[in-house]
């Protein structure tokens, strides 16, 4: 396990992907990991939506995260969300992360990302400056490789069959690291109104 220190636990806030959806993603990994090999994809039922990243936490801190995402998700009315689109971080010439983007409840899942930063920001934990971009991440490529050549194949998935899902709940989740990979584990499932 990669911490900061032992006992603290590295979390995120996020919204869960529907195991549907994730087979959906799976295969559109498979079919990218033909073409882009330098890349390190996310295990598959590991994609989601994250909402805030928290970093290390104090396990004394965890309840009163768990409380403050409550309080901003009974503030907030359960909304649909369509995934579709692909890009990359930075850009395509110089990517970092390819991810599946959204192409409904932008903003739905704008505001949710807003009011858990401002509410967390009161608790202590840095708040985010920059721009939040609500996306799915599917790969990290540690080396340098230009993408511009697969944008014809990222189009393909402008439009992901069977990609819409009602999103009612926002997660706390905690993310241990190992090199087979990051294992998530639910620390707390809070409903939208």
């Amino acid at each position: 396990m990669k911490n900061t220190t032992q006992q603290n636990i590295r979390c995120f806030v996020a919204i869960e992907i529907p195991k549907t959806i994730q087979n959906h993603l799976i295969s559109i990994q498979d079919e990218l990991r033909k073409k882009i090999k330098q890349a390190s994809w996310v295990k598959p039922g590991n994609v989601h939506l994250t909402l805030k990243f928290l970093g290390e936490v104090n396990p004394s801190h965890i309840e009163t995260i768990g409380q403050t995402i409550q309080q901003v998700a009974v503030n907030h009315s359960a909304f649909s969300m369509l995934i579709g689109g692909m890009g990359a971080f930075p850009n395509l010439t110089r990517p970092r992360v390819i991810w599946v983007g959204v192409k409904v409840g932008v903003a739905e899942i704008s505001a949710l990302a807003r009011d858990i930063n401002v509410e967390l920001s009161r608790c202590g934990y840095p708040f985010d400056e920059k721009k939040f971009n609500p996306h799915l991440t599917l790969a990290r490529l540690k080396s340098r490789v230009n993408l511009r050549p697969f944008v014809d194949v990222f189009r393909q998935y402008d439009e992901i069959d069977g990609a819409k899902m009602t999103v009612n709940e926002i997660v706390l989740v905690q993310s241990q690291l190992y090199p087979t990979g990051a294992i998530h584990t639910l620390l707390k499932i809070c409903a939208l109104n």
